[in-house]
Formats: C-alpha cells, structure tokens, sequence
C-alpha cells in the first residue's frame, strides 16, 4: 500500500515537473530594447550648422526616436530616408551597435556663406553653388551683402567662400563680403577698422596672399587702424588710404 502511494506521489511530481518545464520553456522570449541613441553629426569645420539635439528633437517630433524602443520594430532605413530628406543633409547612417544601443551619423551640406542681398533673398551657398534658403538653423558662416544675385553668387562666390573656409587666417579674418553693384568685391575683416577693396573676384587667391603678406610686415610695424581703405585692384600693388 505505501509503495502504490509512494508510486502515485512521483507521478504526480513527474507530471508537475513536466507541465512546468514545458511552460518555461514555450514562455517567449522578451524583445530587447534600445538603451541608447549615440548621434554623431560630421562637423569637422565647425561650422555648427545642425547639432546631435536638432536630429533627437527632428526623430523624436517624427515619432522615430528610437531610445526605449523594442530593437526588433526599430525601422533603420525609415529613419534613414527621414534624415536625409531634409534639404540641411547631405547623408544620414543608422545602425545597431553590440551594446544595444542605435547609432546614428549624419552629415550636413557644407555651408560656406550667409547671403543677404539687396533684394530681399536671405540664404545659405553650399560648396556647390547651391542656396538654401535661411531657417531657424545657424551657422557661423561670413556674410555676404550688397548687389549680389544667385547667379553672382554661384559664379563667383562658391570658390572664395571655399578658399575662405580651407584657410585658418582668413576663416577668422573675414566677416563681411560686399559686392557692389558693378561686380566688385569689398572686404570687411574682424581686425583692423579698414575695408579691403578686392575689386573682381578674378585671381582672389593671389591678392588675399598679398593682403597677408601686408598684414604680416606692414600693419604690425604701422598699426591696424591707420587706413580706412586698403585697395588690392591692381595687379601687385597695394594702395592705401589713410584715415
């Protein structure tokens, strides 16, 4: 009789062994979740165009933020094709890291100058000659005043404002470009209470050369404040006007 009861007892716990087993076992698994959003914007110029809190509050506005989110419902390329829909972005890469975690890089247009024109337009020149019209991003770009059209701008502007923003003097030296209604080009710089009369913007290169070489071994020894127009219009001369 004990051996039967005995015999019964690991039935019944053979059997609640089993049943337990197969619950655990056929329990889902749990759905990982992001733990975190490392955004990187390529800003190697510092232009400071879009910051990393402009593309969270753009994800997180386009209900696409994918911090605390299930990985598995995480759409990478929707979040991708947003990105790099705005007319600010030049790329955008999304992808999972081995630490739980959804990086995302992004590479903004590279902006070379702020232009605001006599008539009215107000944008931004990429490196392409493109404009894009100004929004509540900000750059720290040169400005660009005066009679100066798109078609001015592209044919004439792209490559000073290239050469401006590769060259460590004269990205901090200049800070206002004024372009005169007959197509000549006045510099206002950041030092010195002068303007800098570059005439055409042919062969700008050699006469900003110039103009460092004056910097260097003339306005150190006289002071920068002497003349009030320092003119580069003709062809190895400097010509300056004295306050």
């Amino acid at each position: 009789m004990i051996k039967k009861i005995l015999l019964i007892i690991l039935a019944i716990g053979l059997a609640s062994y089993f049943i337990a087993a197969i619950t655990i076992f056929n329990k889902p698994e749990q759905t990982p979740v992001c733990t975190g959003v490392e955004i990187l914007v390529d800003d190697s110029l510092n232009i400071g165009f879009i910051k990393e809190k402009d593309i969270e509050a753009f994800l997180k506005k386009e209900k696409l933020y994918p911090g605390n989110q299930p990985m598995d419902q995480i759409d990478l390329l929707k979040i991708e094709q947003k990105i790099s829909n705005s007319p600010y972005i030049e790329s955008a890469i999304c992808y999972k890291t081995a630490t739980g975690k959804v990086a995302i890089k992004v590479k903004p247009h590279n902006f070379i100058l702020h232009v605001i024109s006599d008539n009215g337009e107000s944008y931004y020149l990429d490196s392409n000659g493109n404009a894009l019209a100004k929004s509540k991003y900000h750059a720290n770009l040169p400005i660009v005043t005066g009679a100066v059209t798109k078609k001015y701008a592209k044919e004439n502007l792209v490559s000073l404002g290239q050469f401006i923003q590769k060259d460590p003097f004269w990205d901090k030296q200049i800070e206002q470009i004024e372009v005169l209604p007959n197509g000549d080009i006045n510099i206002i710089p950041r030092v010195g209470h002068h303007v800098i009369a570059l005439g055409s913007p042919l062969k700008f290169k050699d006469k900003l050369l110039r103009m460092q070489t004056f910097y260097k071994e003339g306005l150190n020894k006289v002071g920068w404040n002497k003349y009030s127009t320092i003119t580069l219009e003709y062809n190895n001369q400097i010509i300056c006007t004295k306050k």
